[in-house]
């Protein structure tokens, strides 16, 4: 599965705001997950110079491969960017992490349609034919919640606390909207939410833009 991804993102101060954000929603939290990120590069970072990702995502018992494209910015705090998405076995997760499996070829076959030719296209001219290796790992606690707004639109909100490596630890909101015309409208909810809650936000940026940033602190 896959498609274009149109994703709301913006950071919140620390545990605290996060608590506060999610008690603002006035919703339950419908599910709490535990993540792992298993991100795969060249040895020199090519797909993530060219801001291409390719990422294992480790689920409870599930387990998925993602690949996605760079990001067009919609707005100051919205970006679109193709995405390609298929669960795996998970008896094939300890190959790929041991690079005895591909994971782009893994994906490609899983992921046939044409509408990704683009996509595999811009990922093997940055990859330049070298191998892809797990590059790193993160984890994140996403728990979330179903909200509707006034208009009626339903959405899903994420709240995420992720941790990278070298002891960096952030809060997060995100929100993928379905359609970019609808961009706008949740935006000013968020905005006027948070607000009235006291509850300050910044703006965001791609989680393995500051998977990659950590690294360099070691």
């Amino acid at each position: 599965m896959g498609s274009h991804e149109v994703e709301i993102k913006r950071l919140l101060a620390d545990d605290d705001a996060a608590e506060r954000f999610i008690a603002a929603l006035g919703a339950p939290v419908r599910a709490e997950k535990r993540q792992v990120n298993a991100i795969f590069d060249t040895e020199d970072g090519r797909l993530a110079n060219a801001s291409y990702m390719l990422r294992l995502r480790i689920e409870d018992a599930s387990a998925f491969l993602t690949a996605k494209g760079p990001a067009r910015t919609v707005s100051a705090t919205t970006a679109s960017r193709i995405e390609a998405e298929t669960a795996i076995a998970p008896d094939v997760v300890d190959d790929l992490l041991g690079g005895d499996i591909e994971p782009l070829c893994l994906l490609r076959s899983h992921v046939a349609d044409e509408t990704y030719a683009e996509l595999w296209r811009g990922l093997d001219e940055a990859r330049a034919c070298r191998v892809l290796r797990c590059a790193g790992r993160f984890e994140n606690l996403r728990r979330v919640v179903d909200v509707t707004l006034p208009s009626g639109l339903a959405l899903t909100v994420e709240v995420d606390r992720t941790e990278f490596p070298n002891n960096r630890t952030d809060n997060e909101i995100e929100i993928e909207v379905p359609d970019e015309d609808l961009v706008e409208e949740v935006e000013e909810w968020l905005e006027a939410l948070t607000r009235e809650a006291g509850i300050e936000t910044a703006p965001s940026s791609p989680k393995l833009t500051r998977f990659f940033e950590a690294g360099e602190r070691a």
